[in-house]
Formats: structure tokens, C-alpha cells, sequence
């Protein structure tokens, strides 16, 4: 399944990095593309969208 969800406050390469890890704990095949100018995170996982939410939120940022 595809998520795609913007991190307003992703700002910088470690970031990105934090935010794929927290996501690949939860799901290790999941593939993370994250896109720091439109603050875009494209997920593919088997993980329903708001338990990915969750774990990006509970990493320290913001799901909008």
C-alpha cells in the first residue's frame, strides 16, 4: 500500500533519515522516499496509514 503524507517541519537530510528509520522499525521492507523541498514522504508498506502516522508523530514531527 502507498502513503503519502507531508512533514512540514522535515528540514534537513538527518530529518528524512530519523523519519525512515522510525518507519522501517515498524516495517522492515518498507520502502521511504522522502523529498525535503516539497516535504513529501512516500511510503510503500503493508502498515495501515494511521499506525505509519503514528510512528512518524511519535518520532517528534508533524503529519499534516
Amino acid at each position: 500500500m502507498a502513503i503519502e503524507v507531508k512533514i512540514p517541519d522535515m528540514a534537513c537530510g538527518a530529518c528524512a533519515s530519523t523519519i525512515t528509520e522510525a518507519i522501517q522499525k515498524l516495517d522492515a521492507t518498507a520502502e521511504v522516499r522522502a523529498n525535503l523541498e516539497t516535504k513529501l514522504v512516500s511510503i510503500e508498506t503493508t502498515q495501515p496509514d494511521e499506525t505509519v502516522k503514528s510512528v512518524i508523530t511519535e518520532a517528534g514531527y508533524t503529519v499534516d
